[in-house]
């Protein structure tokens, strides 16, 4: 989705090892290699080493739903921005408020949300968006052989 879309400005929401962020990174056209921004938040500082291959990656340490660690990712970036990727406390409560918290602040093209699939919490939360959204929201679980867990994208703006 980075690389075929041109993304560039992206805030991932629950880093854990930083597997995903690593990934976007990967997937910059080359053309956008220096000048994009790329901030994860996690609850945990795991992985750090990991991620001092990759110094354009800006990791903030702290749970995503409070202000001021809100505030510190939002302000990392101008509004809009591409892409908001949430792989968090797999809720359906929390996955809403990070939604509810950064969706309408920086207006992303797209919000992807991982494991849509992975417990009953998250399902309902899928049935709830597409029915919101509409066509706007997709399934991509299949193509993204992620047809246990779940991928799931909607269309922001």
């Amino acid at each position: 989705l980075v690389r075929a879309e041109g993304l560039r400005y992206i805030l991932e929401i629950g880093t854990h090892f930083g597997g995903a962020i690593r990934s976007m990174r990967k997937g910059l056209n080359k053309r956008h290699i220096f000048s994009n921004k790329l901030v994860t938040v996690d609850v945990t500082n795991d992985n750090m080493a990991g991620l001092k291959g990759f110094p354009r990656i800006h990791k903030i340490w702290g749970n995503s739903l409070a202000k001021k660690v809100a505030n510190r990712a939002i302000n990392c970036f101008k509004k809009p921005i591409d892409l908001l990727y949430i792989d968090s406390i797999h809720e359906y409560d929390h996955t809403m408020a990070n939604i509810n918290t950064y969706g309408p602040k920086l207006d992303p093209l797209y919000i992807v949300l991982d494991d849509i699939r992975q417990c009953d919490s998250m399902r309902k939360l899928w049935a709830d968006i597409t029915i919101k959204y509409g066509n706007r929201a997709y399934d991509a679980s299949e193509i993204a052989i992620r047809k246990g867990a779940g991928f799931g994208i909607i269309k922001w703006r």
